[in-house]
This record gives C-alpha cells, sequence and structure tokens, in this order.
C-alpha cells in the first residue's frame, strides 16, 4: 500500500484516519512495516505534505478455522479479498454445532488447497437460508476497514426478492427492527428498535408474486424479511416471517459494490442467477 501525504501531521494520526486500529499500527511498527520516502519508521513522527508512506499489508498468517474440502464457486480474488457465492442452506460461521458445514470451513479449504495461508475473516453475513455474494478480507491488517465501510454502509449491498402479490412502485420502508422478544432469532418492526432503511424496486411482476431489489442502507438481522412482511409482501420461502412454502428462501444477495482498499478502484461483484428456477410459477 503506497499513498502520498496531503497535508503535514503526525503519522499515527493518518494512519488512524486511513483506518487502521491503534494495535495494527503499534504491530506495523513492531514488525518493521511502514516506510516514509523510504525509511522504516518505528515510532510515531511527523510526516509531511507529498511524503510518501508505504505500509507491507501482506502477511501469512496460519488457517484459524477446519478445512472442509468442498467446491467453491468464486466470484473476485486478490492478494487482499476473496469474495464467494455462498449457496442457501449453509451458514457463514459455527454455531457449535460441529457437524455443520460452515461457509467459513469452505474457505478454510479452499485456501489450504490453494496454497495460501490467511486466517478466515468474513466481513459481513448472510442468513444461512439466503445465497450470494460473501467477501473475506484475506489480510488481518485491512480489516478495520472494511469493518468501518461496514459501520458507515460504505459496502453497497444489492438483493433480489421474490415476494407475495403486487408490487407496482418503488419505496422506501424505514421501520426500526428490533428482537422478538417471544420468539428465539425472530425480529419484528419495533418502536425501541434499532433504525433500519431498506429501498425496494419492482422488476418483474408474476400473476401472484413480485421481483424486488433490495437495497440496503442500515444491515440490520433479518432486515429486508422483516421489512417486506411489514408492507404486506414477505418473501417466499419465508415461513418465519408468514411466507409461502416453498422449497428455499427465495432472497439472493447478488451484488456488491466497495472501493478497494489498496489501489481505491470501486469494485462491483454479481452472483448471477437463474430467474427461471427463482421464481413460483
Amino acid at each position: 500500500m503506497k499513498k502520498r501525504i496531503e497535508k503535514s501531521t503526525n503519522l499515527d494520526k493518518y494512519l488512524k484516519q486511513i483506518f487502521f486500529s491503534k494495535k495494527d499500527i503499534h504491530l506495523l511498527k513492531m514488525e518493521s512495516r511502514i516506510k516514509v520516502n523510504n525509511k522504516i519508521i518505528n515510532s510515531d513522527i511527523f510526516v509531511n505534505e507529498n511524503d510518501l508512506l508505504e505500509i507491507d499489508v501482506i502477511k501469512e498468517e496460519e488457517i484459524d478455522k477446519k478445512p472442509v474440502f468442498q467446491d467453491i464457486k468464486i466470484l473476485y480474488e486478490d492478494e487482499f479479498l476473496l469474495i464467494v457465492d455462498k449457496p442457501a442452506g449453509i451458514i457463514i460461521h459455527s454455531d457449535g454445532n460441529k457437524n455443520n458445514i460452515t461457509l467459513d470451513s469452505l474457505v478454510a479449504g479452499y485456501y489450504q488447497s490453494t496454497n495460501q495461508k490467511h486466517r478466515v475473516l468474513h466481513v459481513h453475513r448472510l442468513d444461512k437460508e439466503t445465497s450470494g455474494c460473501i467477501l473475506y478480507c484475506k489480510q488481518s491488517y485491512l480489516i478495520s476497514y472494511f469493518d468501518n465501510c461496514i459501520a458507515n454502509n460504505l459496502i453497497q449491498r444489492n438483493y433480489l426478492a421474490l415476494v407475495s402479490g403486487t408490487i407496482d412502485r418503488a419505496a422506501t420502508i424505514k421501520k426500526p427492527i428490533g428482537k422478538d422478544r417471544h420468539i428465539n432469532n425472530k425480529y419484528r418492526v419495533s418502536k425501541t428498535g434499532k433504525q433500519a432503511i431498506t429501498f425496494i424496486r419492482p422488476l418483474k411482476q408474476n400473476s401472484n408474486s413480485t421481483l424486488v431489489k433490495c437495497s440496503l442502507q442500515t444491515g440490520r438481522t433479518h432486515q429486508i424479511r422483516v421489512h417486506l412482511q411489514s408492507i404486506g409482501h414477505p418473501v417466499i420461502g419465508d415461513t418465519i416471517y408468514d411466507g409461502k412454502r416453498h422449497n428455499r428462501l427465495m432472497l439472493h444477495s447478488y451484488q456488491l459494490s466497495f472501493v478497494h482498499p489498496i489501489n481505491n478502484k470501486q469494485i462491483t461483484v454479481e452472483s448471477k442467477i437463474n430467474y427461471k428456477t427463482f421464481n413460483t410459477e
């Protein structure tokens, strides 16, 4: 990672501004991974405008999840990032049941089979029943960058949902979401819940269902499912939230878009679906 200092300041202050944690700054210095104008820096110094900052974030680390060797679909990969296509019916990380295969364990298997040494660091999650794009960070020094992206809604996440009934216009659903106190692992619209905003736009109408694009401004658990139920159009296959029974939850994370932490380029990745199978008619 190379950056020109835009304004004179203290090095530590600048590193925090580009989203390195205090712990990471300390480790980067201890491991001699920071250079200013080609000189290794091990302490906080004053950096001047137009100084060249170089940070070596590429680091081999032991795989920290038990690997499972099974094919997974890779949507994007470089030295720093991995985006995989999660199938419906698989959880991201362990829920304590040793018999469950997780996406983390499949990624660990992929790393091992391709001779890569990285911790398994998923940036965000999807419900077990939801399919689509999941972003992994290969370099642990960059996870703070993605934590900031998630906290400030800087990763655009777009979904496709097949819902009951007819939706004929775009809408913004702005309703707070909280836990349902009576049913475990269920959420509901609640005045005392956390702010949640979902944008929806109809793409295709069938006789008794509508394919809609959903975009998140916030990322609450079950947000799309709760919001669509709240307007009378539950996701088909979502029996927790009054959806019609189907062989799967008809919710798919089809697109991720974000700024790459190293080259500052906009990365947009899509997970294609078969529209004929993503239908109930």
